[in-house]
């Protein structure tokens, strides 16, 4: 009869076939090993020693019989004389230990293999028996207690005492873990990972820009990347923007920025139209330059870099900028364009396509987990039958790996689809393009480290070093790394994340 309170067991005394670990377990038609006292189509040795008249009845598998023994199971079994190592009294399973007052060793066959011996018996000989002793951890509960003489008062007395050691053991336990756990991360983290030296970043896409301008130039990219769809952009048309801008040569000086002015007069028409300013732009006449002051003056933004009379001289006044300050011109439109009531729904639009791919994403990878899950079913019932066919004979060793590789094989391509499909759960899950863009992290001695979507050279991180301060102006700086200095940097990232887990436990403590 079941204890009350006591959970049935969910243990299965006929779990069928099963393929776990490189083995073939059979509940039915498998032969038990009598060291690991598993059920499998492995190979087995069958002992042919006598007793009472009878055969001994003990089989040992071939991973046993190697690496306990160092015998080869095919090769012994061909002997007509064979004696299993129960019969010989060299057994060194747990029970025949026991029986002969030892303790069961535990697992030694990588001990035995590291130490240059051939097998656990070796070892044993080699080192003694009685130095192996493998030991579960007794349990504190109250079948302990059985035996205990005295009235039910006292005997529930003494079983409340018993519950509350055993909770403040749990307690004891749980604490070192804990502390354990700490020591540890402490112990990590005492090593103070370096972010490796970055190069001065003097081109961009193939497009050689100064330096200090680097910043503005992805602000441009960013921007393009995020938002090219939308504006129904070129492909490519940002880099060619910029190298229009910075590029040198005579009698261009007109023509070389016809790309930033058509994508300013473009950005400007969504903007008017947004504001109801009822403007005709047009690339030949000084009105888009004029509207351009308009909605710099209504924003008060840059107001010390481009006062009023800026744009009250017209067109001319553009042409005398340099490439610094027309970029900077442009990133301002480009900024203005995201109040615009198309621009707010584009980022909205793009919100709702990421959830949605997300959720495709993930339905995906839980159809090809229920695939590889019916796919390894099948697998199974396919060794089955493959074992039904030799009528309950154990597999030798070459049929045991001939169908382990099938399984393998056959198995891989249900496993890459679940790969695949976790793989873009993982890539749509990422922030909208939409959404501004986040620093990885950011230093407190002026150093920002940035992965951005524009930027695909490998190692695909960015350094900005916002140096000193002259004014309000900041001299920024804008590194980039060497491939081979990814695991580095990856490295660093994740050095700093515990020194932050690990400042915020010691807050918690404190606390």
């Amino acid at each position: 009869m079941a204890i009350k309170g006591e959970k049935p067991s969910k243990r299965t005394t006929n779990p069928g076939v099963r393929v776990v670990g490189g083995r073939i377990y059979d509940s039915s038609n498998g032969k038990t090993c009598h060291q690991c006292r598993q059920k499998t189509m492995d190979f087995v040795a069958s002992c042919k020693a006598m007793k009472k008249d009878k055969q001994c009845t003990i089989n040992f598998c071939h991973k046993c019989l190697i690496n306990r023994y160092g015998e080869n199971a095919e090769e012994v079994a061909k002997l007509d004389d064979w004696v299993c190592p129960q019969c010989r009294g060299i057994c060194n399973c747990s029970f025949c230990r026991k029986k002969r007052g030892l303790n069961p060793t535990g697992i030694l066959a990588h001990k035995a293999k590291a130490s240059g011996l051939a097998s656990v018996s070796m070892l044993l000989e080699v080192e003694g028996h009685d130095n192996f002793a493998y030991q579960k951890k007794p349990k504190l509960n109250d079948d302990s207690m059985e035996g205990s003489s005295g009235n039910s008062d006292s005997v529930s007395g003494i079983d409340a005492e018993v519950a509350d050691v055993a909770k403040e053991k749990k307690k004891v336990v749980g604490k070192s873990k804990k502390a354990k756990a700490t020591h540890k991360l402490k112990e990590e983290i005492q090593f103070e990972a370096q972010l490796p030296q970055g190069l001065s970043l003097n081109s961009v896409s193939g497009i050689v820009i100064p330096t200090e301008e680097a910043g503005n130039v992805f602000q441009l990219f960013e921007f393009c990347s995020a938002f090219g769809k939308a504006l129904d952009l070129k492909e490519g048309q940002a880099e060619t923007v910029v190298r229009e801008l910075f590029s040198c040569g005579r009698n261009t000086r007109r023509q070389q920025y016809c790309s930033i002015i058509q994508l300013m007069i473009q950005l400007l028409d969504l903007i008017s139209q947004d504001r109801e300013m009822s403007l005709s732009l047009s690339v030949s006449d000084s009105s888009w330059f004029t509207a351009l002051g308009e909605i710099l003056l209504q924003s008060e933004v840059l107001s010390d870099v481009f006062p009023p009379e800026t744009f009250k001289a017209g067109v001319a006044e553009y042409e005398k900028m340099d490439a610094s300050r027309r970029l900077k011109l442009l990133n301002f439109v480009c900024d203005e364009s995201l109040s615009t009531w198309a621009m707010r729904n584009c980022i909205k639009s793009q919100k709702s396509e990421c959830k949605a791919n997300d959720k495709v994403a993930k339905q995906k990878a839980a159809a090809a987990k229920e695939k590889e899950k019916q796919l390894k079913q099948k697998l199974e019932g396919d060794v089955a039958k493959a074992i039904m066919k030799k009528n309950g004979a154990p597999l030798s060793i070459e049929e045991h790996n001939a169908i382990l590789s099938q399984i393998r094989a056959e198995a891989k391509e249900g496993h890459d689809e679940l790969m695949e499909a976790k793989g873009m759960a993982a890539g749509t899950m990422r922030i909208c393009d939409a959404r501004r863009t986040e620093p990885i992290m950011v230093e407190d001695n002026g150093l920002v480290l940035w992965k951005l979507n524009c930027y695909e050279e490998e190692p695909n991180f960015l350094l900005q070093d916002l140096g000193t301060f002259d004014g309000l102006c900041p001299h920024e700086k804008w590194l980039a790394f060497k491939p081979e200095q990814k695991p580095d940097i990856e490295n660093y990232i994740s050095y700093k994340r515990r020194k932050v887990m690990q400042t915020q436990k010691n807050t918690i403590v404190e606390v």
